[in-house]
């Protein structure tokens, strides 16, 4: 997802659709970018400038907010509300259990911590690895001020069955989410925060890898 932010006028938001095209525009090109900007983009006033949010390839669920996250693991902007819709799969992908680690680190500061606890380099034991950091998450569910944790995690479970290999396929189904999906209220928001591709995915009763096709 691309969204991205100037502190200037609609001039310079034309310009910028201009910098992949040439340098030297007249009126008429500036006037047929500034079409295209308006066709293609939603130009909104932030506390950190103009954001330019594409129209599509975007989920959003308002409200949209800006925030600076600050942790002892990683420092970034975060966006509520506003996500890359992700590509529809086409069967079982290629990413491996260490990259799902690094990916994980990003919202689980003892990620590296837990992974040489279950084995590290010489012998991880990847299910359970990531069926106790899904229960971890799970009892963030109930907890307001939580939530947002969970429904992260929730995208993460999501893209191990978007980008996973056949053994994180497999650990996203038969490991995961039964550990995810502990009660009532982890289920409700895990519905909550999953794209319809993969509900329906679920819904259709696929249990396994050899479900798939490449």
């Amino acid at each position: 997802m691309s969204v991205s932010f100037t502190d200037g006028s609609r001039d310079l938001n034309i310009e910028k659709a201009l910098q992949h095209g040439t340098h030297s525009a007249g009126s008429s090109e500036q006037a047929e970018a500034g079409e295209t900007a308006d066709r293609t983009y939603d130009i909104d006033c932030t506390v950190i400038g103009r954001a330019w949010i594409p129209r599509e390839g975007l989920e959003i669920s308002p409200p949209v907010r800006v925030r600076y996250e600050k942790h002892p693991w990683i420092t970034a902007f975060e966006f509520d509300g506003l996500r890359a819709a992700p590509a529809r799969r086409t069967g079982i992908g290629n990413k491996a259990a260490k990259g799902f680690v690094k990916s994980l680190s990003t919202i689980y500061s003892k990620a590296y911590d837990e992974y040489r606890a279950y084995g590290g380099d010489e012998s991880f034991d990847a299910g359970a690895y990531f069926s106790d950091a899904a229960k971890h998450f799970a009892s963030m569910a109930s907890d307001p001020q939580k939530a947002r944790l969970f429904s992260k995690f929730c995208g993460f479970a999501e893209n191990m069955w978007r980008e996973g290999d056949e053994e994180m396929l497999r650990i996203c189904l038969n490991d995961v989410l039964p550990a995810l999906l502990s009660d009532a209220t982890a289920g409700e928001a895990f519905e909550k925060s999953i794209t319809a591709e993969f509900r329906s995915y679920l819904e259709g009763g696929r249990s396994g890898a050899k479900n798939d096709s490449r």
